[in-house]
C-alpha cells in the first residue's frame, strides 16, 4: 500500500483476543492495513492454524473498501474468529489521527460545504472570536466561533471537539489544533 503511495497504520488483533480463539487456536494473528487517511482497509494479513476460516471476509473488505469505522459498526456472532476485525480495527482507530470519535462531528460539520475555510478565512474568524488575544479558544469561545460561520453546533458537539482536538491537554484549542480540524473536513472550496 505504501508503495502505491498510501500512507498506512496497521491495526492488529491476536486470536487469543477472542473466545474461540482463545479455545481453538491461540497462536495467530489479524492485521489489518488501514489507509490513514480515510481509514479504508487497504489490505488484510491473517497468520494460524485458523487463518482460512477468515481470509475470504479479509478479501472482501479490501474488494469492497470497506472502513474500519464501518467494521466497529458490525455486530458479529459471538464464538467466532471474525470478532477479531472488529479488534483489529479497534487498534487501527487508535492509531489514527482523526478515528471514530470524529466521524459523528464530520457529519455535522461537512453537512453544509458552502463556505470557503481557506487558511486566511480560518484565521480571521478565530481572531475575531479571541477577544483577549491570547491565541487560544475555549468552549464557549469556540460555540460563537462556529456560529459565527453560520454553524449552530451543540453543547455536546462543541465539548467532543476541544476534547478530541486539545492536543496539548490544556484546555483551549489554539489556531494550529483549529485549523487541522478544518484541514480534515476538506470542503471544497465555493466557485464565485
Amino acid at each position: 500500500a505504501e508503495k502505491e503511495g498510501y500512507s498506512v497504520v496497521e491495526g492488529t488483533a491476536r486470536f487469543d483476543q477472542c473466545l474461540r480463539g482463545r479455545v481453538f487456536a491461540p497462536d495467530g494473528l489479524c492485521k489489518l492495513v488501514v489507509d490513514e487517511k480515510e481509514g479504508t482497509v487497504l489490505g488484510c494479513h491473517l497468520i494460524g492454524k485458523e487463518a482460512a476460516e477468515m481470509v475470504h471476509y479479509g478479501m472482501a473488505l479490501v474488494k469492497a473498501g470497506t472502513s474500519i469505522f464501518e467494521i466497529l459498526q458490525t455486530v458479529y456472532t459471538a464464538v467466532t474468529f471474525h470478532e477479531l476485525f472488529k479488534e483489529a480495527a479497534l487498534d487501527a482507530n487508535s492509531k489514527l489521527d482523526f478515528g471514530v470519535e470524529w466521524q459523528e462531528i464530520f457529519a455535522i460539520l461537512q453537512s453544509e460545504c458552502d463556505i470557503d475555510f481557506s487558511e486566511e478565512y480560518l484565521r480571521e474568524k478565530f481572531d475575531s472570536i479571541d477577544e483577549d488575544g491570547s491565541g487560544e479558544l475555549d468552549e464557549e469561545e469556540m460555540r460563537a466561533l462556529f456560529e459565527s460561520m453560520g454553524r449552530t453546533v451543540s453543547k455536546r458537539v462543541i465539548f467532543n471537539i476541544m476534547r478530541l482536538s486539545d492536543t496539548d491537554g490544556n484546555g483551549t484549542i489554539d489556531f494550529g489544533e483549529f485549523k487541522a480540524i478544518f484541514d480534515k473536513i476538506g470542503c471544497p472550496a465555493v466557485e464565485e
